[in-house]
């Protein structure tokens, strides 16, 4: 007997896998199968707003399982469907899009169909940081990223993708800090998406990353001051006073290019800004005054400042051969013009700012004082680097130990008179 209803043409039933889906998660899947017979057109319905999973049938021309669902919003949300060559894969698919919407972290499937290189670009233009940051964040991306996933969908970017550009950048020869600050601005880039529901998550967090373990500062490989002296000499008397104020006052590049006279005052430098470069509309790269790094505008550090630096301030600040402002790559490429002109080891300026702070804490200055001038974020990163160098620490070390072992090693078995005698310290 011919069907004589559309709705004939269409019979629904209740899966078995449907209702095992169904139960454990509360949602109630349908199943319709559609049998065509002869050339008339069967009809596919909706039979609620939940996920519904239709089967077209083995001799279907596409994927036999298809999934039709609609977008958060109840009966007004956009209607989507998805096919499956798999019926599990439909059911698990279902299950997935109902569960996200409960749980408030649906994600369009199309929202991540937007290549890397286009989503970094508008990333870029409307994030807020700082000039510093943005210069850096933007280098990074062009020339460590796009070039080698710029052309793919920020949802097809996988945990493997990742991995394997830490690899690629290793074989390169980029150190360990060098990816660590890759790692950063590339997670910010895809946590960003995240939150503005453009992919489910970030592959960042799912990729294994390369231990990057904080060595400690070697003071035995750091310059001497005889060698500083020499390089400063080298460098010339427009770019030295930057070489003195890092080895001084522990200062950073950036921010012994950005020192005035006045930020000078009874022994104390208040130290306001830091120098660095900047893409401006144009698209070229300028130096700017910016805020400290780790510091808001308008925020600031005091740093105790040696007599000896006195007759340098007549020379602040420094500037180009031009007389203008210089970049930070103008002083690391005269620092390394002298270096290899001296036939030095292969120190970096950084060094300076290592050798200030070893001066300080093997001559007794409290970790915590060293830890505020050098402006660290936190003082965990202090004692990581330069913990070792504590003077006080390691001779109250000796101390204890001393009266502890000593005695009984010049006099085997002896047993002191009165307990605890021989922990006092002298």
């Amino acid at each position: 007997m011919s069907p004589t209803s559309p709705s004939e043409w269409t019979r629904v039933v209740k899966s078995s896998r449907a209702r095992e889906f169904g139960a454990a998660g509360n949602i109630d899947y349908n199943t319709t199968h559609t049998e065509k017979h002869g050339q008339r057109p069967c009809e596919q319905r909706w039979v609620n707003r939940l996920a519904q999973i239709i089967d077209n049938g083995s001799a279907a021309s596409g994927k036999r399982w298809t999934v039709r669902y609609r977008e958060p919003g109840g009966r007004t949300g956009r209607q989507r469907e998805k096919s499956f060559a798999r019926k599990k894969d439909a059911v698990d698919f279902a299950t997935k899009m109902e569960g996200d919407k409960r749980e408030n972290i649906y994600v369009d499937p199309d929202a991540g169909k937007v290549s890397l290189r286009r989503y970094a670009d508008d990333w870029l233009a409307k994030k807020t940081a700082s000039a510093g940051t943005l210069e850096s964040y933007e280098r990074i991306v062009r020339l460590h990223v796009v070039p080698h996933l710029g052309s793919k969908m920020i949802s097809q970017v996988t945990a493997a993708d990742i991995e394997g550009l830490y690899a690629r950048w290793r074989r390169d020869g980029a150190a360990l800090n060098t990816i660590e600050s890759r790692h950063i601005a590339l997670s910010a880039l895809f946590s960003h998406a995240v939150r503005h529901r453009r992919i489910p998550v970030n592959p960042m967090t799912q990729a294994e990353k390369l231990e990057n373990p904080v060595i400690p500062v070697d003071d035995r490989k750091l310059p001497g001051f005889d060698e500083i002296t020499a390089i400063a000499k080298e460098i010339g008397p427009r770019l030295s006073p930057a070489v003195w104020l890092m080895t001084c006052c522990g200062l950073r590049i950036g921010e012994s290019l950005g020192v005035f006279p006045e930020d000078m005052r009874e022994g104390t430098l208040r130290i306001r800004r830091q120098v660095i470069r900047y893409k401006d509309a144009t698209g070229k790269y300028t130096p700017k005054y910016a805020p400290l790094k780790h510091r808001k505008e308008g925020e600031w550090r005091d740093i105790p400042v040696p007599a000896s630096l006195g007759p340098f301030i007549d020379r602040l600040p420094i500037r180009n051969a031009s007389g203008g402002m210089p970049y930070p790559d103008l002083l690391r490429k005269s620092w390394d013009r002298a270096i290899r002109r001296l036939e030095l080891p292969a120190y970096n300026p950084h060094d300076l700012r290592h050798k200030w702070t070893t001066v300080a804490l093997t001559n007794g200055v409290s970790i915590h004082e060293v830890s505020r001038w050098l402006g660290h974020r936190s003082i965990k990163v202090t004692v990581d680097r330069y913990g070792h160098l504590t003077q006080d620490g390691q001779e109250r070390c000796r101390q204890v130990v001393e009266t502890a072992v000593g005695p009984h090693m010049l006099t085997p078995g002896r047993v002191p008179a009165v307990r605890g005698a021989d922990l006092v310290l002298t």
